[in-house]
């Protein structure tokens, strides 16, 4: 993007471009006869985000309560309905229609698909209660850019993002228009207060305030962000990986291949999951730089299996995809309760050198008495996994901090 651009342009720009939600998103896409549909269309199977963006400035008429007003029919209620004309189309549509025109990605089945509606209303003095909730044809979230900034960094992953849009929706359920009393980040507070969940009392403890700066200042939440620190080598090899597999482009046509397909389920682990898998493969390597070992099996909690691998500078690669390959598939057989593996293979490191990255990805949802035998084959043969050990590891997901604070007075 070049040239100014206002405030709503650069917010579909960062969330489109630099977000976490950028492996999923389509800034502008096209609807009905070739209009614009939405501002931003995420598809992440089987969730559907559409959001409506509206950078609206409040009017000084001398009426505070007419300029209120009048600032929400235009930067709340038009989303709405820009929102509902989206989804109206979605529900007739196959696949993504991007905003050159082309294909993008195709629809979740219809009978599986979830829609998320979110509107961002920029412009106020973000002190302005907003209205949320059913506005007579399906929830909606609406936003400030205040509070979708702070749910956009507490919330970094598209897992957790949609996890607390789907647990909103559910807690409010199907009615009408809500007007929030507190602001969206104090909503927030409360739901990671209480483990990600909107518990029984959650109502009155909307009546306080300032949940969020309370929330930020517990000792726990700030010891939950100094361990996660580490989650964040699971963001860097993504990071890389993006790069390598996508040269740059972040839109996908409307088909993928298996590094793609790979590279969004491991985009898919929340930041918990990815707290864990960046400390195994950061540990890994390590040991692989000391060549105290060559690859490694980790389990996080999800339902994947991950192979790392790293073999000496100047390797054939095709040997390096190869070995990966057949240890991807012994790994398979060694967790017959998980499906997929997913497998990353690099240099061990050397100064001055650079490194590169191979991904596979192996989808077997029957294991085979053919399978079994051709594992113990490998495991025999080459030495795959062939005494593989499990090491069990238990972590807090906010360390545990003695006694333990409240947000509540």
């Amino acid at each position: 993007m070049t040239g100014p651009i206002n405030p709503s342009e650069e917010f579909v720009f960062t969330v489109c471009q630099k977000s976490f939600l950028s492996l999923w998103s389509y800034a502008n896409p096209r609807g009905k006869k070739n209009k614009e549909l939405c501002d931003i269309l995420v598809v992440c199977d089987p969730d559907i985000i559409i959001f409506s963006v509206k950078e609206i400035a409040k009017n000084e008429s001398g009426d505070a309560s007419i300029d209120l007003d009048r600032w929400r029919k235009r930067a709340i209620d038009d989303s709405v309905k820009q929102i509902y004309g989206a989804e109206r189309w979605i529900s007739t549509a196959n696949h993504v229609v991007k905003n050159d025109g082309t294909e993008g990605l195709p629809f979740p089945a219809k009978g599986k698909r979830k829609i998320h509606r979110v509107a961002v209303a920029l412009g106020s003095d973000c002190n302005t209660s907003l209205h949320f909730g059913d506005f007579g044809k399906g929830f909606v979230h609406v936003c400030n850019e205040v509070s979708f900034s702070i749910i956009m960094e507490e919330l970094d992953t598209i897992s957790d993002f949609i996890r607390y849009l789907s647990l909103k929706e559910q807690r409010y359920g199907i009615g009408t228009k809500i007007i929030q009393k507190c602001r969206e980040e104090d909503v927030l507070a409360i739901y990671l207060h209480h483990g990600k969940e909107f518990h029984a009392n959650f109502d009155t403890e909307l009546n306080y305030q300032d949940h969020y700066f309370k929330f930020k200042s517990k000792p726990e939440v700030i010891a939950k962000k100094n361990a996660d620190d580490i989650s964040y080598v699971w963001d860097n090899i993504l990071s890389i990986l993006c790069d390598d597999i996508l040269r740059g482009h972040i839109e996908f046509g409307p088909t993928l291949n298996d590094s793609e397909i790979a590279l969004r389920i491991m985009a898919r682990e929340d930041r918990f999951n990815r707290r864990m898998l960046g400390k195994s493969f950061y540990d890994f390597y390590e040991l692989a730089k000391r060549k105290k070992v060559r690859s490694r099996i980790a389990l996080g909690m999800s339902d994947v299996t991950y192979v790392f691998l790293a073999l000496p500078q100047g390797e054939d690669r095709k040997y390096r995809v190869a070995e990966l390959g057949g240890r991807c598939f012994v790994a398979r057989g060694i967790h017959q309760d998980r499906k997929t593996v997913i497998g990353l293979a690099t240099e061990r490191y050397e100064e001055g050198k650079g490194f590169s990255f191979d991904i596979m990805y192996l989808h077997m949802p029957v294991w085979r008495k053919e399978d079994q035998t051709q594992m113990e084959y490998a495991q025999k043969e080459f030495g795959f996994f062939a005494t593989p050990q499990s090491l069990a590891v238990h972590e807090d997901e906010y360390p545990s901090v003695e006694p333990p604070s409240k947000i509540i007075p």
